[in-house]
């Protein structure tokens, strides 16, 4: 009698960018499940709401919407695809074995590069031939046929670099440095707009309005410093970390955390230690991509 395989740990794999395309990406993120006979609800990929927008290559398998805000349940992912700005969080399930190349852009740097307006993708996955100028399809294609992933990570870097425009530092960036510290009529102000110009405006190069903008940023920097100190075993009072994190109170950040994520700050972490789903919560994003930005 043969022996049964030994299925393969599943791969969640993140990447930082290099220092002077950290400006533009966030993050590369790796998933590969090949010969880890994955089943039931372990197929299922959970992510959170997020400002940013995502190139998905499928280099193997294929992935089925499960919740989507966009109403797309049903849609089939394959192929590479791109997803805006999402103000709730998103289910997929993948169609069996996957190995997915994905690259984070922040979006104001993703309309730079394609020049895509943004609004059409807020809750949407679209196929990029319906997106990409031709540059952009043209670094989908080198992608799909580089042999590994620090491979595809090169590539996206150096498109990166010559495709970014030599300009002073952008608005849309000290924006993103001050995160949840600006207001409308500061951001207007930076901008040299209206407030209703500048909501216009962020919509076709942020991919949402400034107030959805600064909720995501503060949820997300939310749960990435509940984690580590869950990763450091340290203790963790929601109380304090909602005050910390400028939520008004712990009710709040529950809140704002059952809207970005399905789940309570306490739902949330306790899933993230046991279910193969929520993957991508584990990975170890840096303190502050925007840290290092350089002009």
């Amino acid at each position: 009698m043969s022996a049964l395989p030994v299925p393969r740990t599943p791969i969640a794999r993140l990447h930082q960018p290099r220092t002077d395309v950290s400006p533009f990406v966030r993050a590369f993120i790796v998933r590969d499940t090949r010969g880890s006979l994955l089943a039931g609800d372990d197929l299922l990929n959970r992510f959170p709401a997020s400002l940013h927008c995502v190139l998905t290559w499928f280099l193997e398998g294929e992935a089925d919407m499960v919740h989507s805000a966009g109403q797309q349940a049903g849609m089939r992912l394959s192929g590479c695809v791109v997803s805006g700005c999402h103000t709730q969080p998103v289910t997929s399930r993948s169609r069996g074995d996957v190995h997915a190349f994905m690259v984070m852009f922040h979006p104001d740097a993703f309309h730079a590069l394609f020049g895509t307006d943004l609004a059409p993708l807020q809750n949407r996955f679209v196929d990029v031939k319906d997106v990409l100028p031709a540059h952009g399809l043209a670094l989908v294609d080198a992608v799909f046929a580089a042999r590994s992933d620090a491979a595809r990570q090169a590539l996206v870097e150096r498109f990166v670099l010559e495709h970014a425009t030599v300009r002073p530092l952008s608005a849309w960036l000290r924006i993103r440095r001050m995160s949840q510290h600006v207001t409308l009529g500061l951001a207007s102000r930076m901008l040299g707009i209206g407030p209703r110009q500048l909501q216009r405006l962020a919509l076709r190069e942020v991919g949402a309005n400034l107030q959805t903008l600064v909720r995501l940023r503060r949820g997300e920097r939310s749960f990435l410093q509940a984690q580590r100190r869950v990763v450091r075993n340290a203790p963790l009072n929601l109380a304090d970390h909602a005050l910390a994190n400028d939520y008004a109170d712990q009710s709040h950040l529950a809140r704002e955390c059952k809207a970005q994520t399905g789940r309570t700050p306490l739902q949330l972490l306790r899933d993230v230690q046991r279910e193969e789903a929520d993957w991508v919560y584990r990975l170890e994003f840096a303190d502050d991509a925007d840290a290092s930005d350089a002009a």
